[in-house]
């Protein structure tokens, strides 16, 4: 419920919200790979969160033509958080 109410307070839509999490979850992280999950191509709203400050483009250093989505300090600022390790895990989760 927190984590709603803040992307609320930055109007994030829900595609925006799922990309979101699909990035804190498992990065660094592909488009290709995020496509992939989400069954459709995702550019424009990554790009969107880029701009935003949300997430950041990264760079391997063995292949440094793929770009790699991680989240940003803003990502953690947004939802009070110190480090990734702070978010939300499945087992954190107690049926309603």
């Amino acid at each position: 419920d927190k984590v709603y109410e803040r992307l609320g307070e930055i109007r994030l839509s829900q595609v925006a919200s799922d990309l979101l999490a699909i990035v804190a979850y498992n990065q660094p992280i592909s488009r290709q790979e995020i496509d992939e999950m989400r069954g459709r191509p995702s550019g424009a709203v990554l790009n969107q969160l880029v701009r935003r400050e949300l997430l950041v483009v990264t760079r391997a250093p063995d292949k440094p033509k793929n770009v790699l989505y991680t989240t940003g300090d803003r990502f953690l600022d947004l939802f009070g958080l110190q480090s990734l390790d702070d978010l939300p895990r499945h087992e954190d989760f107690q049926p309603g």
